[in-house]
Parts: structure tokens; sequence; C-alpha cells
């Protein structure tokens, strides 16, 4: 292996991810696949995303990495991903956003890749490998803007 093929390990100490969607069990189920993939960065979970919106609103903190569910009752993600892009709470270029659903709809993979910050959408539940793969992608984006 030559040292162009070596990818970069993931800052897997300085990292912090957000994570919102209405299902507690996802909640337990991504920080149990996180510590199992070596994650031992920051990480804020929200049920309801009028709070997440809220904790963006009131904190200089970026996350890195946005995991966004897409069905949630009374704010979807496409509407929250709107308040964000509106209140200019995120920064595309800074986190890397990725849309989550338990469903595979063409409609939702569709528009989620009209959706400017999102860089992926994956099928809930988040592996891994897929963690793994998305963290590095991450962090070669970020050594490059340097």
């Amino acid at each position: 292996m030559t040292p162009q093929d070596v990818l970069p390990e993931p800052d897997a100490t300085s990292m912090h991810i957000m994570l919102v969607d209405d299902e507690d069990d996802y909640h337990l189920i991504t920080r149990m696949m996180l510590k199992k993939a070596g994650f031992r960065g920051r990480f804020s979970s929200f049920l309801d995303p009028a709070e997440a919106i809220e904790h963006l609103r009131n904190s200089q903190d970026q996350p890195d990495l946005l995991l966004v569910d897409i069905n949630m009752p009374a704010t979807d993600g496409f509407q929250f991903l709107e308040s964000c892009k509106r209140d200019t709470l995120i920064k595309c270029d800074g986190t890397t956003v990725v849309m989550c659903s338990s469903s595979n709809r063409p409609v939702d993979m569709e528009m989620a890749r009209q959706v400017h910050c999102v860089r992926e959408y994956i099928e809930k539940p988040l592996t891994t490998e897929q963690f793994t793969r998305i963290a590095i992608d991450h962090t070669q984006r970020k050594q490059a803007r340097q």
C-alpha cells in the first residue's frame, strides 16, 4: 500500500456529532454504534427539532456531523434544515449533514439530493462502516480547507 492509498483516520476525539431524531430507540442504537466504531468525541442528541434549533441559535459550537431524521412529527428533517439555512445556524463547509430515514422512498432520496448541505442519505440504522466512511470524508474535506 502506498502512502497516498492510506485514508486519514477520523479525528474521533475532537469531532462533535449532533443527532436530531424523534425516536428515542434510535438515539440509543446510534450511541452504541458510535462506541463500537471507537468514537470518543462529543455527542449531542435531540428528540425535538425545535430544541435542536434553539441549541444551535444559542451556541457557537457547530457540529462536525449532523444526523437528521426525515420523518418527524411537527417539523420534518427538510423543514429543520430549511430553518437552519434561513437562520444560518450551520455552515455547510464545516458541517457534514446526513439525512437518515427508515424508509428508502425514492421521493425522500431525491428531495435529500436537492438540499445544498446534505452530503449523504442513509437508510437507518447508521452502520459503523458508514460512520467511518462519512467521518473520513469529513476529515479530508476539513484538511483540504486548511
